[in-house]
């Protein structure tokens, strides 16, 4: 994500969790998701999973959108 958006997602999770966007990343990834369309509604949560699932093709990981969407909604992928 460019500087811009990573600051606008980064204070509107933290005013609506109380935690930096970072924490979720690191410590609860299963959760991301849910954050993301809390803080900024559907439409952008979407936005930055496309954003995100670019990057990851860019950078050699070849996953699917519903994949990377899996890994940041449920705990057992994490497990």
């Amino acid at each position: 994500m460019n500087f811009s958006l990573r600051a606008l997602v980064h204070y509107r999770v933290l005013a609506a969790f109380g935690k930096p966007f970072d924490y979720f990343l690191v410590e609860e990834p299963w959760r991301v998701y849910e954050v993301l369309e809390k803080a900024l509604g559907r439409h952008n949560a979407e936005l930055v999973i496309n954003i995100l699932t670019d990057w990851l093709r860019k950078n050699g990981c070849n996953v699917t959108r519903d994949q990377v969407l899996r890994y940041l909604t449920a705990r057992e992928a994490w497990v």
